[in-house]
């Protein structure tokens, strides 16, 4: 053999290597969503709300202004009481939250809207650890909060619908939770938890452990989720939450591939647009 082409052959081989393990590094090995934070929820809820509003201008015939009963005229800053055409008073917090499926625009991207996943660690065999992340768009239910707590509520979310951040993971995420099967996850709140209704109301941002029966692939387990509640505005509100979970707790078999081996706990997390019903 050619003594060029007995140097270059194992160069080029090693080449080879080399681009095959940078591609898998940015084609496979792709940057996970952020952890949810109401930091930076409650900015995208900003955005979202703004454009909201920029939309219901566009169709009001004198954004500025409205006419009540009586002929006053009262500007936006004024929330008037429809029924009687005098100011209305806040709508507090106490009441019957329900998640606004449809406000946002679910993404992995900007995390913007309702929804609810999980995440988790995935050693690669390459070397290094991937969070690997599930998450749906296509969650409802409501929570109540009554005499200063948490007092009822459930969520359910359709696992047909969960996304993974790598379209290749996707089918595999909905088969670990037997989703064919069990259509749905849902958090039920079994006991009522104190909460401090005067600081939300101020538009502070208030933690609370939630306990419920956490219900995936049709097993019931007890579970206490780490919440955080956010009035961003009169009757809209933001609620994030997390829970650690461990996968045999719900008879959920690890999608593990060639690629790397998913860890035997990971963490729940969903993020809530609520409004007053």
């Amino acid at each position: 053999m050619n003594r060029n082409l007995r140097i270059i052959i194992p160069i080029a081989a090693i080449a080879v290597l080399v681009l095959g393990y940078v591609g898998y590094q940015y084609l496979i090995v792709a940057d996970s969503p952020d952890e949810v934070s109401t930091e930076s929820a409650l900015d995208q809820l900003s955005e979202d709300l703004a454009e909201e509003a920029d939309a219901e201008q566009e169709v009001t015939a004198d954004p500025e202004t409205e006419e009540v009963a009586g002929g006053d005229e009262v500007t936006d800053d004024e929330p008037v009481d429809e029924s009687t055409g005098s100011e209305a008073s806040p709508a507090g917090a106490e009441g019957v939250w329900v998640v606004d499926d449809d406000f946002g625009d679910f993404a992995f991207e900007n995390a913007s809207g309702s929804f609810a996943g999980f995440r988790v660690d995935k050693e690669l065999f390459v070397g290094g650890v991937q969070v690997a992340v599930g998450r749906s768009g296509d969650v409802s239910g409501s929570i109540t909060i009554a005499d200063g707590a948490v007092s009822a509520g459930e969520i359910v979310v359709v696992t047909t619908s969960l996304e993974s951040d790598i379209g290749a993971r996707t089918n595999a995420v909905r088969d670990a939770v037997k989703a064919e099967d069990f259509g749905t996850a849902t958090f039920a709140i079994t006991s009522s938890t104190a909460i401090d209704t005067a600081a939300l109301e101020a538009g502070d941002t208030v933690a609370a452990d939630i306990v419920g029966d956490l219900t995936i692939a049709g097993v019931t387990n007890t579970e206490t989720i780490s919440a955080e509640a956010t009035i961003a505005e009169d009757g809209i509100a933001l609620i994030i939450g997390t829970a650690d979970l461990v996968w045999a707790d719900y008879d959920v078999d690890t999608p593990n591939s060639s690629a790397g081996t998913v860890a035997e706990s990971g963490i729940l997390e969903f993020q809530l647009i609520v409004r007053l019903g």
